[in-house]
């Protein structure tokens, strides 16, 4: 006869056990989240305070000094041609080489100038993703540093310029921060990190 009274305790304990479960469920599914915390970072800020940049702007002005150089010898290749045609009689035989000569080097001059500028750009192009992918990975562990659930653009600081009203309005309409309180403001410690000052 004890042994129902022992199945039938084992029973109400399950139940409330189980009740009791589904009231902290309940009420954890109804508590309200805390807010997130946000950061804003100026990324424009970020990029121009980089030091990891500073060498490749001067690997750049390497590169467009030496092509200068090269376009500057073509040039004056050029320009020794050119005053060498004046001086042939029109229609001979070394005024036909050299002008032929002359307009080859002016394709190469100028081919050479285009592929110089598409060189630039993509090591420009090739700078800015790298620096973008580092900049959102040390955002990422400082703010998990911080307990910021969240980064933003700070795209309220630029200035709109004054363009047509279209002009400008789509400039506005672009924006996504309309004011952001300084003290959300990230930029500062993102810098030191990224510098290896931080950290």
């Amino acid at each position: 006869m004890n042994m129902p009274r022992n199945k039938i305790a084992v029973a109400v304990a399950f139940i409330t056990l189980a009740a009791g479960f589904i009231f902290m469920a309940g009420y954890a599914a109804n508590a309200p989240m805390p807010p997130a915390v946000i950061g804003l970072v100026d990324l424009e800020k970020v990029y121009n305070n980089l030091d990891s940049r500073a060498g490749l702007v001067t690997r750049i002005e390497d590169m467009q000094s030496k092509m200068a150089e090269d376009a500057s010898s073509m040039q004056e290749e050029l320009e020794m041609l050119s005053a060498e045609l004046e001086s042939l009689s029109p229609g001979s035989g070394a005024m036909i080489e050299m002008n032929d000569k002359a307009i080859s080097i002016s394709g190469r001059l100028r081919a050479f100038e285009t592929y110089g500028a598409l060189l630039i750009e993509r090591e420009r192009a090739a700078d800015l993703r790298d620096s973008y992918d580092t900049i959102r990975t040390e955002a990422g562990t400082l703010s998990k540093l911080m307990g910021i659930d969240l980064v933003l653009l700070n795209d309220s600081i630029p200035m709109v310029d004054l363009a047509d009203a279209a002009g400008t309005l789509q400039q506005i309409s672009a924006r996504r921060v309309l004011w952001a309180n300084e003290t959300l403001d990230i930029t500062d410690e993102l810098i030191e990190r990224l510098n290896g000052q931080g950290g």
